[in-house]
């Protein structure tokens, strides 16, 4: 049986906390589409890196956050404790699975040890995506990347990764058979590790200055004490 790449309307993020109310598009919402959005165009996150830190965003249509909304039960409480009816995105960025599931599915190593992370961003997830940070022990060259999200829901996720720093790969595919790969970046401008190249070049800057102080220091000693040798001699 072909299968059928569409979006469909009532599973839109937008609208779950208002389909929580009306039981027929309730009963659509409830029932994921087995393998719709999978095989169409694979999820996005970009990699930016600064100094020993590595920023991930992620982005994904709105049936994939709606598909990781059912998967974590962000949507079984469609108040949110104040009164209000909220949107599924607003309910889904309140989840308390969500940080956990995100930096459990975006993995980075440095030198075979996990960089710490943090979400940092979760507000309008349709627009602005899902925001972590990684802070390594040392500034960044080459890190390990994991990426896993949504396969637990369906294998067949795939994620491409981009990134303006790195060095090696620019853009890489993430799937459930390739979840680790190897990345490395060049040297941050204005990170530690050029931070701590300029002070030593200006270390050496300072030593050499005043290496040549001392030399025109001797110098003039030396010539003085001649023309006092030569006087010295003259009078005796």
């Amino acid at each position: 049986m072909p299968i059928v790449h569409r979006r469909r309307g009532p599973r839109r993020l937008a609208a779950v906390a208002i389909a929580a109310v009306i039981p027929a598009v309730g009963m659509l919402v409830a029932a994921p589409p087995a393998g719709a959005h999978p095989f169409g165009p694979p999820l996005s996150a970009r990699l930016d890196v600064d100094g020993a830190e590595v920023a991930v965003t992620w982005t994904a249509a709105e049936d994939d956050w709606v598909n990781l909304g059912e998967f974590l039960g962000a949507f079984t409480d469609q108040t949110g404790g104040t009164g209000g009816q909220l949107t599924g995105a607003e309910l889904l960025a309140r989840s308390d699975n969500l940080p956990s599931y995100l930096l459990s599915h975006f993995v980075v190593e440095q030198d075979g040890r996990p960089c710490e992370g943090q979400v940092t961003q979760l507000e309008d997830l349709l627009t602005l995506g899902a925001g972590m940070v990684y802070t390594c022990p040392r500034p960044v060259g080459t890190v390990q990347l994991t990426v896993t999200t949504l396969t637990d829901i369906n294998e067949n996720y795939r994620t491409v990764v981009t990134s303006d720093d790195a060095s090696e790969p620019a853009q890489a595919l993430f799937t459930n058979s390739t979840a680790t790969q190897r990345w490395s970046f060049d040297a941050p401008a204005g990170g530690p590790g050029t931070a701590r190249a300029a002070l030593m070049a200006a270390g050496a800057l300072i030593l050499a200055a005043l290496a040549g102080v001392l030399l025109l220091w001797w110098r003039r000693g030396s010539t003085q004490r001649a023309a006092t040798s030569d006087l010295v001699g003259t009078a005796r």
